[in-house]
């Protein structure tokens, strides 16, 4: 029994790492890869595009989006779906 849980935890350590050696973010020591995102604006208007970087601060409900060609929007968490194709 001792051996499985040691066994769960290892497979567990090395999936972190795995996890660390690719992605655009660092959420809780593990990254997250995502490669488009979909931002809605206060008028309503959908904005999607190819991500760049992605940020999320610490403490704080809000994401800061670069898409490839530049642009950059800040906003609430719940105002964007960041997911991959």
């Amino acid at each position: 029994m001792k051996l499985k849980k040691l066994l769960a935890i290892a497979l567990l350590g090395l999936s972190f790492v795995w996890l660390a050696a690719c992605g655009n973010k660092d959420v809780l020591g593990t990254t997250f890869t995502f490669n488009y995102a979909k931002v809605k604006m206060v008028d309503g208007q959908i904005v999607e595009g190819k991500v760049k970087r992605w940020a999320k601060y610490e403490k704080q409900d809000s994401i800061r989006v670069t898409f490839e060609n530049g642009d950059e929007y800040y906003t609430h968490s719940s105002n964007v779906t960041l997911y991959n194709k």
